[in-house]
């Protein structure tokens, strides 16, 4: 029997396009679910696993160690180091985790990780005053002299999406709110 979910989970994967939205549908509470999330394909078709074109996106790892997971959430012998990144083409729904496969049957839980989408462009900083940088889970950088100086322009290799907000990284872990910039011309 499956239960309608009581609101609709919304994920919003950034593009440098628009918006991609896919929207949680029903999870089966029958004996035989493992609980897992169902979210619907683009084909209508319920699943737990969304791929993520062509692994035209990424993830770094900010864990000391991230444990990695077979297709079931199990544990495997393999862990990533802290500060790697790597490609992934599949998001993964395990419960209440969200995985993204990193191998053939590797995955590493959302929690270990931020997601980015590669990007190559240059950024302009808008106004007259010095913006402010984020980290990757977009928490302003405090204590820090640092900032982005009007009217600068700034090399940018990744897109995140954080709270409905999207940045764009200027340098390791430092990162500039889309709405500070525009694409240089």
């Amino acid at each position: 029997m499956k239960k309608s979910l009581l609101s609709s989970i919304i994920i919003l994967l950034a593009l440098s396009v628009g918006a991609t939205t896919v929207q949680a549908a029903d999870t089966d509470t029958s004996a035989s679910n493992t609980g897992d999330i169902s979210i619907k394909d683009g084909y209508g078709t319920d699943t737990n696993t969304l791929d993520l074109n062509n692994g035209n996106y990424g993830v770094t790892v900010t864990a000391s160690s991230a444990q990695l997971y077979d297709i079931n959430g199990n544990k495997i012998s393999a862990s990533l180091n802290e500060g790697t990144s790597w490609k992934t083409d599949n998001e993964r729904y395990i419960g209440n985790e969200v995985y993204y496969r990193v191998s053939s049957n590797a995955y590493v839980d959302s929690s270990d990780v931020y997601f980015y989408q590669p990007t190559d462009q240059v950024v302009y900083v808008n106004g007259s005053k010095p913006v402010s940088l984020y980290d990757n889970s977009g928490q302003l950088i405090k204590n820090s002299s640092r900032a982005l100086a009007p009217g600068s322009y700034w090399r940018t290799d990744r897109m995140i999406t954080v709270d409905h907000i999207t940045y764009f990284r200027v340098s390791t872990n430092e990162f500039v709110s889309f709405g500070d910039v525009q694409q240089a011309k």
